[in-house]
């Protein structure tokens, strides 16, 4: 499989707005993955512009940005070849050349990868059959009313859809520009772009799919999308219109340690910090007798579905769950390879230390 490193820039927007949307979510995660993020002056201004902009057509696409990202990735084109970078304004000038030809590809990721069609059901509703579509918006209840409406207006009426997309892109990319953010993450891609070679992306991305359990498809190029906001990836893969890619956060030394099957102190303590949490323990104890879904899981441990997801999201980025798409829904399961790693290590650490006394 060709795997393509490079650069979108709509990615950085789609995780900024991310931020600005669930602010106290994303600082939480970070914590919970051992990472000192503090956002900066830059991302700190763009937020400020974000927060502050009452326009309808931006807080629909704040909402839309952030909630699903990864098929709005599907609006772009994919870097041309290794180490390229696709500019915001290349992105809007295709968006206005072939709209509908994205919005397709966008509308089949979301039914893939956002609401869990299979393969045949996507076929069904872009042959025709639009009622698919309707029932499956109206029950995603993870999704605000503002990112359904967009669902719903991208598939029933493009041009209207496109009109609000293209006057959000322009005021977002203005926005990214004024509070200097375009600027000193175009430096920061730049140098990591320079500073790592093919083979170095090469085998941290397949460290990458191998711990999240993602087989990826070896017909089609893995476009491996650097992304600088945020410290650790924020979408971990998606597939449509025969393209696939994943995300991957710009600090690639920190995502090294983590894929690395040797598990460092450093990860050793984040794994026993997060086993600690009591929510995390029922979590992970829950889904070692079954596969369970959200809704599921909430449930069963009495606490919201909000509650859940956000404890599933730093378990998941440091491996020790795995998630399984079936038909509407996406169960989960406990890594029991990634804990056995984590048993041996705890085990040597014990040793090593009991060694150190003698």
């Amino acid at each position: 499989m060709r795997m393509v490193p490079g650069y979108v820039e709509l990615v950085e927007i789609l995780m900024a707005c991310a931020y600005a949307d669930k602010e106290s979510y994303f600082d939480s995660v970070s914590e919970d993955l051992g990472v000192d993020f503090k956002p900066g002056e830059e991302l700190e201004l763009f937020l400020r512009f974000l927060r502050g902009d009452s326009n309808w057509s931006i807080k629909v696409a704040v909402n839309v940005f952030s909630e699903i990202k990864d098929s709005v990735i599907f609006f772009c084109d994919m870097p041309p070849s290794s180490g390229k970078i696709v500019t915001i304004e290349e992105t809007m000038e295709s968006l206005k050349n072939d709209f509908r030809g994205k919005a397709r590809c966008v509308v089949e990721s979301i039914l893939l990868n956002n609401l869990n069609f299979s393969k045949e059901e996507v076929e069904r509703a872009l042959g025709g059959d639009l009622n698919i579509v309707a029932e499956a918006v109206d029950r995603a209840s993870d999704l605000s009313e503002n990112t359904t409406w967009f669902i719903t207006q991208l598939v029933n009426f493009p041009q209207q859809s496109q009109e609000i997309l293209m006057f959000a892109l322009t005021v977002l990319k203005k926005y990214y520009e004024d509070s200097g953010l375009r600027k000193k993450n175009l430096g920061c891609i730049n140098e990591t772009i320079e500073s790592f070679g093919q083979e170095e992306y090469k085998e941290v991305a397949s460290g990458f799919l191998e711990l999240y359990g993602v087989t990826a498809r070896d017909e089609s190029p893995l476009y491996l999308l650097l992304q600088n906001t945020l410290q650790y990836p924020g979408v971990r893969y998606a597939y449509a219109c025969d393209k696939q890619f994943v995300v991957l956060n710009n600090q690639l030394k920190q995502l090294e340690e983590i894929v690395n099957p040797y598990i460092t102190d450093h990860i050793l303590r984040l794994f026993l910090k997060n086993f600690s949490d009591p929510t995390k323990m029922q979590i992970m104890v829950a889904v070692s007798q079954e596969p369970r879904y959200v809704d599921e899981l909430a449930k069963l441990l009495g606490l919201s579905k909000a509650t859940i997801s956000y404890h599933l999201s730093s378990l998941g980025e440091l491996a020790l769950v795995t998630g399984r798409k079936d038909r509407r829904r996406i169960y989960f399961s406990l890594n029991r390879k990634r804990i056995e790693s984590i048993i041996k290590r705890l085990e040597v650490f014990y040793e090593e230390s009991d060694d150190s006394w003698k």
